[in-house]
């Protein structure tokens, strides 16, 4: 920035560089400003950070929270810096002979790969969708929106599972999906928490009971400023 904003006479003989140099400082410095991934501070993105755990445990969860980014597009643009290290780091890692190296989640991910419009990282999710598997990465995409998301995520999902829907489009889409596997699902409006509707290849839909997985189970989620005030420690 500092070069940008003093440059030297013998960097280049285009004519105005000087001037084109503060410009692009400028636009440089209020980049920095405005978006938290550009100018922000903290730990480099490393997915070996986020799936290694640590010494005498048998699994890390990292829960990354994109509550920092305010619009759709600087999300999706993290997203897609994250996948695309996350497959690199895959490949270099691959799970061998354990059953899984790592899995992956992703939550409203209608928002970030949608079935109508590209984002910044429709491409990158796609890719670690129909790829990761031979790798040892499991790949789980949440959605309320079960027609919201990108139809090659659904073709690429061994194994779908249909919770409690109220909304009577989404209830329609997964009616039509169990339809088309000679299944019905006419209670997905009244279940209850923990309550699905499964389906894999060559399996019809089949209703089952699963326990909360976590161990913690608070209230209510954290608030956006106590999600910031743990992101800034």
């Amino acid at each position: 920035m500092d070069l940008l904003a003093e440059l030297p006479d013998d960097v280049t003989s285009l004519s105005k560089a000087a001037e084109l140099a503060h410009d692009m400082g400028q636009t440089l410095t209020a980049a920095m400003i405005n978006d938290p991934l550009f100018g922000g501070s903290g730990v480099p993105l490393d997915p070996g950070i986020l799936l290694t755990p640590s010494p005498g445990r048998r699994a890390r969860i990292s829960v990354i929270s994109l509550v920092g980014l305010p619009t759709n597009e600087q999300r999706q643009s993290f997203v897609n810096q994250l996948q695309m290290a996350l497959f690199a780091w895959i490949k270099q890692h691959p799970a061998g002979d354990r059953p899984l190296g790592g899995l992956f989640v992703m939550d409203e991910a209608q928002t970030l790969a949608p079935s109508g419009a590209m984002t910044a990282c429709t491409e990158s999710t796609l890719a670690l969708a129909s790829q990761a598997r031979k790798y040892g990465l499991g790949m789980i995409f949440a959605t309320q929106a079960p027609r919201g998301i990108h139809n090659r995520i659904v073709g690429n999902a061994a194994t779908q599972f249909y919770g409690f829907l109220n909304s009577q489009a989404q209830i329609a889409a997964a009616k039509e999906m169990a339809s088309a596997k000679a299944s019905n699902v006419l209670d997905i409006s009244r279940l209850s928490a923990g309550q699905f509707y499964a389906v894999g290849e060559g399996l019809a839909f089949q209703k089952l009971a699963t326990p909360m997985c976590l161990s913690h189970h608070p209230n209510s989620a954290l608030t956006t400023e106590e999600v910031l005030e743990r992101a800034r420690a």
